[in-house]
């Protein structure tokens, strides 16, 4: 799992937490066979939960089941949406793929977080994986989340406890809405929505950030506001990462012929894509901001050193002259006409005033200064 943290100015906004694999490890799994089971996260519940939902247009019940009661989740004339909380045991994950016919190439994918956006379409199911957002104490938490859609079924998949979905089941809970009249694919789209719409509204945030450096940068240039912006960039290109393949597995939905989607459920899928979109051109528009804004503070450096180094080179430059008469009456020679003469010393220091003073007027008149 990565934790996203946002916090104050010049500190991290994401925090990326990642376990290291020893080598043996490493090569046991690359070496297994398409289809094995390994799960690639970390632990984060003590114990695997399953959550189950089960609706239509005139119930709606909500529970905790047991693995031994997955035989009872399918019932006739209801949708049944099966939440599984913790994929760290793989008995259980293989169980419920037995149970409801997942193919272990969907399972392999839901075990591994590691798996880029997909969608994967099958006989009698079809998967989408991707990562899901969401926000707790000024914290930006990521996960992996999978969802697979049969007939009359919806089972999803993710690391710990906590999800963006409260208000979907705020909706199935009232027996009013469309939710409650449509299918397993409708439910399906309502839960990808809602973590579009939560990466947007986590994009947003740090394009406030983006936006306020911008304006820093007119009034201050200093290297607290450097390291500021590099650390943006660095987490707004791991958004980015996250949003791209997102938007080819959306358009992978949207081009999908699977009889599970309806023909009622298609328009919403291309409103997803468009929304999709939307979230991409906003993240390369931040993007395009922070190089902006890199590109300004470095013009700044590049404006401040070259007016230090303007203001050196002319007092060199006036220090030449007067480095040359100083170095000509310091010289050891017995007859120098001047060094007898009695105004000699004040007419020596007029003309260094005067020649320092006509350089720098010089200087003022070209506007060097």
């Amino acid at each position: 799992m990565k934790e996203l943290k946002y916090l104050s100015r010049a500190e991290r906004l994401f925090t990326k937490r990642t376990k290291m694999t020893e080598p043996t490890e490493m090569a046991q799994e690359l070496n297994q066979m398409p289809g094995s089971l390994i799960y690639t996260g970390e632990q984060h519940v003590s114990e695997v939960r399953l959550e189950l939902i089960r609706f239509s247009e005139t119930h709606f019940t909500q529970s905790l089941i047991t693995i031994s009661e997955l035989g009872d989740v399918q019932k006739k004339g209801s949708i049944a949406w099966l939440n599984v909380v913790g994929l760290h045991e793989i008995p259980i994950i293989k169980q419920i793929g037995e149970q409801f016919n997942i193919h272990t190439l969907v399972l392999e994918d839901i075990l591994n977080v590691n798996q880029r956006p997909v969608f994967d379409e099958h006989d009698d199911h079809y998967l989408f994986a991707t990562k899901m957002l969401r926000t707790t104490d000024k914290k930006v938490i990521s996960e992996q989340f999978s969802i697979v859609v049969g007939e009359n079924i919806i089972i999803t998949f993710q690391e710990k406890d906590g999800d963006v979905f409260d208000g979907v089941r705020n909706r199935l809970k009232k027996p009013k809405g469309r939710i409650r009249t449509r299918k397993s694919d409708y439910l399906a789209f309502a839960l990808l929505d809602v973590i579009i719409d939560h990466f947007l509204a986590i994009i947003e945030i740090y394009g406030d950030v983006v936006n306020e450096q911008e304006v820093m940068l007119l009034d201050e240039v200093s290297k607290d506001i450097l390291t500021d912006i590099n650390l943006v960039k660095k987490e707004v290109n791991l958004l980015r990462r996250y949003i791209r393949p997102l938007k080819d597995a959306i358009i992978a939905l949207n081009k999908s012929d699977s009889d599970l989607i309806e023909k009622r459920t298609r328009p919403f899928l291309k409103d997803l894509l468009e929304h999709t979109t939307y979230v991409a051109e906003s993240i390369e528009v931040y993007r395009e901001t922070i190089n902006d804004n890199l590109n300004t503070y470095h013009t700044h450096m590049t404006n401040k050193l070259n007016d230090i180094l303007k203001v050196l080179t002319i007092f060199s430059v006036i220090f030449i002259p007067l480095t040359f008469m100083a170095g000509i009456y310091g010289m050891n020679f017995e007859f120098i006409p001047e060094l007898g003469y009695k105004h000699a010393y004040p007419i020596f220091w007029g003309v260094i005033i005067i020649i320092a003073l006509s350089m720098l007027y010089y200087f003022k008149k070209r506007k060097w200064l």
